[in-house]
This record gives structure tokens, C-alpha cells and sequence, in this order.
């Protein structure tokens, strides 16, 4: 009997001990001592970039025991001067100040060429023409004569967008009773309800909330973008390509409807630890099923854009990760080399 009740008390132990490891804490990277012990990942100014940056500053303090906290700034050229200076580690870069901030052109002719590099991608932003049903507008082409909010104050690639969109249909600003920029989508969005615009134009990843509680209430519209402009636009805008928001996907909208769109990227300081950033880029990637729980948005992410990110170097410790799980080609270590060479940098 006491050979019996010895056998079941050790049985009992072991899956005791067993269930303790299944429980137990994820085991964390042993951190090297140039490793931060906290970092900040400037966030701009949209809730959702926000939203984003606490979930990538989540997963790193759970799998790797460093928290990164979000930091608002005003916009992606802030953000990439506080990168190049170490003031913020991480941070979200649109297409077009990513090309010019690592050149040292057009805002960076003054501060030259800056060390950022790409860590995370995509995170695709549709260039969304929005209005209401019977503001007569079911194309680009009928902006003609009509007054609206055509993106945010501190976004230099909402004028780029707006830009190419006129000139594909053959118009200028001129030509609108009134183009104006916003400071937050909610301020564009109560003008069109009350009737103080006809349309207004925001980058947004769709599905989006804002545009889901517009639709529930008030007959709203995103205007599509013909293929015949919209490859006009593509062609002049490299990083710019087309989204499709399928029919359906707000109350208002049965069918299905193509924007403009482009990418935002997380960047970081071209300086920071290699291995550290292999960790981050590996825990966000490796936990993925967790990190987009943090916003809708962050689903979009996809390893498999590192294809598309042309314009910009990226950072070692990034590359690392992207090889060992086999979307890093030669094609890509190519690309690489030539644009450190185009910019006269060695990593």
C-alpha cells in the first residue's frame, strides 16, 4: 500500500513540475550592455499610430523585458530628426520623408543625410476621397468647384496624394472652391456632417472606426479611383500603389471601391544594437497573433513587404531576422548595397 501511494505521489509531481514550465513566464534574451534599458517610439499624431506603437512596446517588455513607451510627434519629419538624434529609438516614417531624410533632401537639405533605417513594415494607409450622397461627387474629376479638407496640417504626403490626384484628372488646387488641412479626422469629419465641406480626404487603414461611425449614421461615399488614373498616378508616385476596400465593408457602401494608398513604416536609429534589434523584429514577428490585437491596423503588417520597401535602407539587426526566416533574397541584399552606396553609408 505505502509502494502504491509512493508511486502516485511521484506521478503527481511530475505533472505538478509539468504544468509549473507550461505556466512559467516566456524565457527573455539575456540583454547585451548597450542594450537600452527603455526606449520611446514616436508615434505622430493619429490614434491608431499611437495604439500601435503600445503594442509593439508591449511585446518587447513581455518577451524581451524592455518597454517601449509611445511618444507623440507632430508628424514623420519630426519624427525622423528625433530618430537620427537618438532622442526617440523607434518610430513611424511615411514613404516620402523616408526617401528624402536618408538623401538629405527637399525638408533635410539643412540637416543633411540622417541615420534611420526600416526595423517593421506595412502598414498600408488608403488616401481615402470621402463625401456624402447628393454632394454630387462620384469621381476625382467633380472636386471641380467644391471645398474640402484634403488631409492632415503636418503631412507633407497628403499633399503629394492630392496633388497627383488633381493633376491625373486634369485639374489644380484653383480649381476647387476651397482645399483645406486638418488637424485631426474628426475635425474634417464634423465639417462634411454639418455641411461646412463637400468632401474630405484622410489616410486611414480600412476597416477604420471613424469611417464605420460615419457610415452608421449618415449616407456616406468613398469615391473610387479608375485603373486608367489611378496607373497615371502610380507612375509619377513610386511609392504610392492601389487599395481595394471591398464592397460591404461599411453600411453605406455596397460595392467595392479603389484608393490611392502608401505605407508607413517603423524605423529606427541606424545605430541602435544589431542584436537588439534582430530580438524586437523577431518578438513582434514571432508573436504576431498577439501583436495585431493592439489595433486593427497592425494585421497589415507583413514580412513579405520587405519587397516593396524600395527608397530606404534597413537596419541590420532587421535583416538578420528577415534572412533566417527566408523573405530576405539576394535580390534584396542587392537593393541594399545600392542604396548605402546611393547615399554614401556603410550600414
Amino acid at each position: 500500500m505505502k509502494k502504491i501511494n509512493c508511486t502516485v505521489l511521484n506521478v503527481c509531481l511530475i505533472l505538478l513540475i509539468g504544468l509549473m514550465f507550461l505556466g512559467a513566464a516566456p524565457e527573455k534574451p539575456k540583454p547585451d550592455k548597450d542594450w537600452p534599458k527603455t526606449y520611446a517610439i514616436g508615434s505622430g499624431t493619429g490614434a491608431v499610430y499611437y495604439a500601435i506603437a503600445g503594442g509593439i512596446g508591449a511585446i518587447s517588455e513581455k518577451y524581451l523585458g524592455i518597454a517601449g513607451i509611445p511618444s507623440k510627434t507632430s508628424g514623420a519629419e519630426e519624427t525622423a530628426r528625433l530618430l537620427h538624434r537618438n532622442e526617440i529609438q523607434f518610430g513611424f516614417i511615411t514613404p516620402d520623408v523616408g526617401s528624402d531624410c536618408v538623401r538629405g533632401i527637399g525638408s533635410f537639405q539643412k540637416t543633411g543625410k540622417l541615420n534611420v533605417r526600416v526595423i517593421l513594415q506595412d502598414f498600408p494607409l488608403g488616401y481615402t476621397i470621402t463625401t456624402l450622397e447628393g454632394k454630387g461627387i462620384n469621381s476625382p474629376s467633380d472636386l471641380k468647384g467644391k471645398a474640402g479638407h484634403i488631409g492632415g496640417r503636418a503631412s507633407p504626403i497628403c499633399r503629394t496624394f492630392f496633388k497627383e490626384t488633381l493633376q491625373a484628372y486634369g485639374m489644380k488646387a484653383e480649381d476647387l472652391k476651397a482645399s483645406l488641412p486638418h488637424d485631426t479626422v474628426s475635425e474634417a469629419i464634423e465639417a462634411l456632417i454639418v455641411g461646412k465641406v463637400d468632401f474630405f480626404i484622410d489616410p486611414t487603414p480600412h476597416p477604420s472606426a471613424k469611417w464605420a461611425e460615419l457610415a452608421a449614421t449618415h449616407p456616406m461615399k468613398i469615391v473610387n479611383i479608375d485603373d486608367e488614373h489611378m496607373k497615371k498616378m502610380v507612375k509619377n508616385v513610386p511609392y504610392m500603389f492601389p487599395m481595394k476596400i471591398t464592397g460591404g465593408t461599411y453600411k453605406t457602401m455596397p460595392k467595392d471601391a479603389t484608393v490611392s494608398a502608401f505605407s508607413s513604416i517603423v524605423c529606427g536609429n541606424g545605430d541602435l544594437p544589431d542584436r537588439f534589434v534582430y530580438e524586437l523584429t523577431k518578438a513582434v514577428w514571432t508573436h504576431f497573433d498577439e501583436f495585431k490585437t493592439y489595433h486593427a491596423g497592425a494585421k497589415y503588417f507583413s514580412t513579405e513587404a520587405v519587397k516593396r520597401i524600395n527608397y530606404m535602407p534597413y537596419h541590420p539587426g532587421a535583416i538578420k531576422y528577415y534572412k533566417e526566416i527566408g523573405v530576405w533574397t539576394k535580390e534584396l541584399d542587392e537593393r541594399q548595397n545600392k542604396l548605402l552606396a546611393e547615399i554614401g553609408a556603410k550600414r
